[in-house]
Formats: C-alpha cells, structure tokens, sequence
C-alpha cells in the first residue's frame, strides 16, 4: 500500500447524476445571469473547452463578457451548492458504493487520507459531512474565492500544500492521487507523486491519447486500489 492517499471529490467518490450537464448546466446559468451582452453567450462547444482552459480561463470569461473571475466563481458556486442540497434531499446524490468501506480500509491500515478538490471549500465540507466520511480525511483541500481558479487542478498547489501540511518525506514514503479526470493526473504528475485514473465513466476515456501526461495506474473501482503495486 501507498503512505497517503489523495482523493478528488466529483466523480470520483461522489457519484453526480449526469454530471457534464449537471456542470455545464451551472456554467450556462452563471454566465446567462452575470453577462450583460447575452450576444456574447457561448454555445455548448466553446463552453466544453472551459472546463480544461487552466488559467487561461480569465480570457475566455472575458471573451464572453466576464472580466472579474472571483464574482463569477461566487455565483456559480452558490449555484452548485443549491442544486447539491437539492439532488441530496432528494436522494440523488450520493457515494459510489466502493467510497466507505475503502476510505475505512486505508484507515484501519493507518495509513493518511486526504481530499484535493476544485469544487468550494464550504461545499467539500457540506459534501464530507452530509455523508459522515470528514473524519476518515486528515486534510482537505478546496477552492476559496481568494485562491480562485489560480490554485484549480491541473496546478499541482492543493496537492503540494496538502503533502507540507501532513509532512510528506518523499525519500521515507509514497503519494497517490486518485482522480477521474486529466486534470487529477496531470495535478499529480507536477506534483511528483504517482497518479491513478478512476474510470468510473467508460465512455470519458475514449480521447485518453491526446492526454499531455498518463496515470501510472488504471482502475475501475476504488478496491482495485489494494492491488496496487507501489
């Protein structure tokens, strides 16, 4: 087994019901309700192509009429955790069946867990305690208006502030992160720690060889994470 785990959050332990809509659908929201020239709005294409800009993401905003980032970031996430409060009381929302009994797992073999997300800070914890797994976490790492997207994966800060703040020796132990997307991989790989791809939706992955970098391993759930070979 590794020494830390790093787990991301969306799609990875929580299962989000259709979530390129569910995202894009906030995105579309978000710049409908801040944008005061609706011309400017983009179609679903350009739209796409946010989600992977990094920090060119001011531009885009920008390009559609957007120029302060952290007030659109507050709209869209006040957004989000409505919707998430919602789809939670109604029961659509939830983990993957995989998520308690291998975060308890690694637990046991006292071994570190951790979380890196891109989602808000004060949704990660609305999220962790709704399902009654923060205490299993010894750190967590979400975004705040002040970091903004500057700190987003695919930068590889949250993970590096999470392995100074749990006093990660390289030279004494080993880091994975587990993440389903590019994103989490290439975080991971700037990171220099070793990264693993979820494929929790086969039919994300059929691109995978544009990819600028690859996982080290491949799983299809997280209790294949056991039989990994560090």
């Amino acid at each position: 087994m590794f020494d830390l785990y790093l787990f991301d959050l969306d799609n990875t332990i929580l299962q989000i019901p259709n979530p390129s809509e569910y995202f894009d659908n906030i995105l579309n929201e978000t710049l409908k309700k801040l944008t005061k020239n609706p011309e400017l709005l983009p179609n679903r294409e350009k739209r796409n192509k946010f989600w992977f800009s990094g920090e060119e993401y001011i531009k885009l905003l920008e390009s559609w009429g957007i120029i302060d980032g952290p007030y659109f970031w507050k709209f869209f996430d006040e957004i989000d955790y409505e919707k998430r409060m919602t789809l939670s009381e109604q029961g659509k929302l939830c983990l993957y069946n995989d998520v308690k009994n291998v975060l308890e797992e690694i637990s046991k073999a006292n071994k570190k867990l951790a979380l890196i997300s891109n989602t808000a800070d004060y949704i990660v914890k609305f999220i962790l305690e709704k399902f009654e797994i923060s205490h299993l976490f010894h750190e967590t790492f979400g975004l705040g208006y002040e970091k903004d997207q500057e700190v987003a994966k695919p930068s590889p800060e949250g993970i590096l502030y999470v392995l100074k703040k749990l006093n990660f020796d390289s030279t004494k132990s080993r880091a994975i992160m587990v993440g389903d997307s590019r994103l989490d991989v290439f975080a991971a790989k700037r990171a220099n720690i070793s990264a693993c791809l979820i494929k929790r939706d086969l039919n994300k992955y059929s691109s995978k060889n544009g990819w600028e970098v690859h996982p080290d391993y491949e799983i299809e759930g997280l209790d294949e994470l056991f039989s990994l070979e560090n």
